[in-house]
């Protein structure tokens, strides 16, 4: 009875199989090929990718066969074997990234943030201050040093990035961020110390708040259409998405 059982099972496995491969079957793949796709479909079926997207690379690798095997190759040439395929996809290699690759969104979007939480910062200390005479800067001086810190994101955060293949040793990285930081706290004493007049006239309290929340909905924006990849508090994070 369990022999019965179990030639039963091998048998619907086989149906099975046999009704995997004719899909590669009849559609111009030669026999290398179609059986090296019904092997890679098998595999992949036993990823966690959705259906829609099993569907989308099968039907993409079936139409870069018919047109490369003209040409001699096989899907073994290709993609090596079926266990490297699944690897790659399940598994992309990261793209490398340089300095520059959105350098200008990058900056845009760190200069919003600073820009946020300085106009918060400020106008909750002047909010709540009880002397006369509120610790505060100008307009000009806030936003300026907003567009100096976020100038300076990228190139701290890429000198932080372990996953970069760096030119330099660590000690000469390690120097270069002492350089950034102190040009960055060198700009910020400057700046604070511009005359509080003209251009650069400290806003309410209010003023702060609505420019925060200004800030806030162009830093969306920016994220929402540019490719972030330096966010100066989670280096890591990566934005969208056109």
């Amino acid at each position: 009875m369990t022999e019965k059982r179990n030639a039963h099972v091998q048998q619907n496995r086989h149906e099975a199989d046999q009704k995997l491969h004719s899909q590669f079957d009849g559609i111009g793949l030669t026999k290398r090929n179609s059986d090296y796709m019904f092997k890679f479909n098998k595999e992949l079926q036993k990823t966690n990718l959705s259906a829609e997207r099993k569907a989308e690379i099968i039907n993409q690798m079936k139409d870069e066969l018919l047109v490369e095997q003209k040409h001699g190759a096989t899907a073994r040439n290709l993609y090596g074997t079926v266990g490297e395929r699944v690897d790659y996809i399940v598994n992309p290699p990261k793209k490398k990234t340089s300095l520059m690759d959105n350098f200008w969104p990058n900056v845009a979007y760190n200069s919003l943030f600073f820009f946020v939480l300085f106009n918060l910062l400020y106008g909750v200390v002047d909010l709540i201050s009880k002397t006369s005479t509120k610790q505060s800067v100008g307009i000009f001086s806030l936003t300026a040093m907003s567009i100096v810190f976020g100038l300076c994101a990228p190139f701290l955060t890429r000198l932080l990035d372990n996953t970069v293949k760096h030119t330099y040793s660590g000690l000469m990285r390690g120097l270069f961020m002492l350089l950034v930081i102190v040009a960055w706290v060198l700009a910020f004493l400057v700046l604070v110390a511009i005359p509080q007049q003209g251009i650069n006239i400290v806003v309410s309290p209010i003023i702060n708040f609505i420019l925060a929340i200004v800030g806030i909905a162009a830093d969306f924006y920016v994220y929402r259409h540019f490719t972030i990849t330096v966010n100066f508090f989670t280096p890591k994070t990566t934005g969208t998405r056109k």
